[in-house]
């Protein structure tokens, strides 16, 4: 046995029990929360505001806004989908903030979708995270087609609009082209690019 082993031991084993959750970590008491609404999963959370986060959830309404823009050239024709995702939660909450996909929720907000998207409850200087799987309530499409020679000359300009929502374009070359969904407070909440020959 090697000299100083056994206090090096003693020393690690309430680490490890702490982390196992057998001994208190100094915050709050936590307990597990199962959600099955708009937003499915499981998160753990201060066991004071399980109840509280579970109604914010179960009245938290999702609308998928999807943006579908072509480019047609005289070799190849293109398109790209960019995705959207409007919360309207059911109520402020007093207690805790709610942020999803790195938007703090307040009020109607728009964030970028992902159907497993990050969810973290902030509450006493402390955050809670998880992914969940959204399920929106409802969708919303617009698409549209533009010749190659009329995108190019149309740099900054709205393509469509879908509710609150606006298609904007950036012509960063010719034959390259960048869409970014844009939200009234000119947030960008998704972006893609389309280059003739390819994608990216």
């Amino acid at each position: 046995m090697l000299p100083g082993f056994w206090g090096k031991r003693l020393f690690v084993f309430p680490v490890v029990l702490a982390l196992l959750g057998f001994l208190p970590y100094g915050g709050p008491a936590l307990t597990y929360i199962q959600l099955n609404g708009t937003f499915s999963g499981g998160i753990v959370v201060p066991a004071a505001i399980a109840g509280e986060v579970t109604d914010y959830f179960e009245g938290l309404n999702a609308t998928l806004y999807s943006f579908e823009a072509g480019v047609t050239g005289d070799e190849m024709n293109a398109s790209i989908t960019l995705l959207a995702l409007r919360l309207s939660p059911p109520h402020e909450p007093v207690d805790f903030e709610v942020i999803v996909n790195a938007r703090p929720i307040k009020g109607t907000t728009y964030v970028s979708y992902a159907e497993r998207i990050p969810v973290c409850i902030e509450y006493g200087g402390r955050r809670y995270r998880a992914f969940l799987t959204v399920n929106p309530v409802h969708e919303v499409k617009a698409s549209g087609s533009w010749g190659q020679d009329y995108l190019n000359g149309a740099s900054n300009s709205t393509l469509m609009a879908l509710g609150d929502l606006r298609l904007i374009l950036r012509v960063e070359e010719s034959e390259h082209y960048v869409f970014s969904i844009i939200t009234p407070e000119n947030f960008e909440v998704a972006a893609g690019g389309l280059v003739l020959g390819g994608k990216t």
